[in-house]
């Protein structure tokens, strides 16, 4: 019992010491959200620019089939559809405010009706092949709609799609899970490998390598101060998210949603300090934690479907633990489904456990031996 609340009263106090300097450190705070910061501005101006591309409509025929084509462009849902005269049309599409010129000329209606030619006019402004296969795709599609309103169709040809989720997640939000794991990321490997890395410069670790207490303790203290720190980040995002409508996540998949940040936060907590255990050089765990947080960040999905990635790449994610823990958070905040959350928690666990051996045995104490040299040797 005794060795018990000597456990405990260490853990608290090396809490309570390490997150006091990480509040101070307002500095590492702000560098650390930058990252994250920049990756949501560029997903959100992104989401727009490759969302729904804007077009203006121009009907001219005054017949109701024209009526019931221009609908069904508007009910297709690929566009953002502005329907103006021709000399408002010709104005945004020279001064690039829309894509592309969608014209329905006159005669339109009766071509269609007398089962003669009824071309739709289209004038493109081809500057990418994404909005142009979105153009190619849309028109058809359009077509189609409207004849399979139509009870004597000359096209008995219909589409019956299934959905394999049970709702449409927006671009912008599909990325913003990533983001989630990003910052979660970013912060637990700056702030924990800067903060470890800098007792390791002024040589404050010999204290803690001298105590006379187990240097287990004393990595869960400073793991759990650093997942304190981290986990607070990521609830901040996820809240802000959930108030701007990116994300809802709801029921006990909100709860699942919290296990995962929480799940990452360890993590990202017990790599940092194992980075800077093992380098013990503030710089050198500054850059490290930086560009292994974006490569992590890619891998695990961040910029696409992972599933649809290379081969090569889907056998290189396999190893990122990130990617673990951005499918838990997929699952449960778009898709309420819980599949594999088995196989996500036991390999971000089985991870932190594995960095958490590290840190003990980077601390091993003929780490000690090498402190007090260097202090002495140091004028």
């Amino acid at each position: 019992m005794v060795a018990l609340n000597s456990a405990r009263d260490v853990i608290g106090a090396t809490i309570r010491k390490d997150v006091t300097i990480y509040l101070r450190q307002w500095k590492t705070i702000l560098t650390s959200l930058v990252l994250p910061g920049t990756y949501i501005l560029v997903a959100l101006l992104g989401s727009i620019a490759v969302g729904r591309s804007p077009i203006a409509l121009v009907v001219q025929d005054r017949g109701t089939i024209a009526s019931q084509m221009a609908q069904a462009m508007v009910d297709a849902d690929v566009f953002r559809v502005s329907r103006v005269s021709p000399p408002d049309a010709h104005h945004l599409y020279e001064t690039l405010s829309v894509g592309a010129i969608v014209t329905i000329p006159v005669g339109f209606s009766q071509a269609v009706h007398d089962h003669q030619s009824a071309p739709i006019v289209v004038q493109s402004n081809n500057l990418n092949l994404d909005f142009e296969n979105d153009l190619r795709r849309s028109i058809p599609d359009a077509i189609t709609l409207y004849y399979a309103q139509e009870a004597a169709t000359p096209l008995p040809l219909t589409i019956q799609q299934h959905n394999l989720r049970t709702q449409n997640v927006e671009l912008f939000q599909y990325e913003v899970v990533p983001l989630i794991s990003l910052l979660v990321t970013v912060c637990g490997l700056i702030a924990s490998s800067a903060s470890t890395a800098g007792e390791f410069e002024v040589l404050s670790i010999k204290e803690i390598l001298l105590a006379p207490v187990s240097m287990g303790t004393m990595v869960i203290g400073k793991i759990i101060a650093g997942w304190i720190t981290t986990a607070t980040m990521g609830l901040l995002l996820l809240l802000v998210g959930m108030l701007l409508g990116w994300i809802e996540p709801a029921g006990v998949f909100l709860l699942i949603t919290l296990l995962a940040i929480a799940l990452e936060s360890l993590l990202a907590a017990t790599a940092g300090i194992a980075l800077g255990c093992v380098f013990r050089r503030v710089q050198a765990v500054s850059v490290l934690s930086t560009t292994g947080s974006v490569w992590l960040f890619f891998l695990s999905g961040g910029l696409g479907v992972l599933q649809f990635e290379p081969i090569f790449l889907r056998k290189i994610a396999a190893f990122d633990p990130l990617t673990y823990g951005t499918h838990m958070l997929q699952m449960a905040i778009f898709y309420q489904s819980c599949d594999r959350l088995g196989e996500d928690s036991a390999v971000l666990i089985g991870t932190t456990l594995a960095l958490f051996l590290l840190c003990v045995v980077a601390l091993h104490p003929q780490v000690v031996t090498v402190i007090l040299k260097k202090g002495r040797t140091t004028p």
